[in-house]
């Protein structure tokens, strides 16, 4: 029974999965969720200080996926993107 349960746990999405994915329309592995929701909390604290507003989450996701975030692995190379201008 515990490993029909692990199996179960192990194939459903995350929380962060499941907001991406309603919010980008996209589906990401658990661990690049995990990385990119990190990413867009803190380019949401950044645009927001930069614009003396809150943004929200929705549209700081937007913007970071959109604008900056490029998959983890590309061709098999592990790539970063640093943003040039971010407004």
């Amino acid at each position: 029974l515990d490993y029909t349960i692990e199996k179960v746990l192990e194939n459903s999405l995350s929380s962060e999965q499941k907001i991406l994915l309603d919010l980008a329309g996209k589906t990401f592995d658990k661990k690049e969720a995990k990385m990119l929701w990190e990413k867009i909390l803190d380019h949401k604290w950044y645009v927001s200080e930069r614009l003396s507003r809150d943004i929200g989450f929705r549209t700081a996701a937007v913007d970071y996926i959109e604008n900056f975030y490029e998959p983890a692995h590309r061709n098999g190379k592990k790539e970063s993107r640093t943003p040039q201008n971010v407004l």
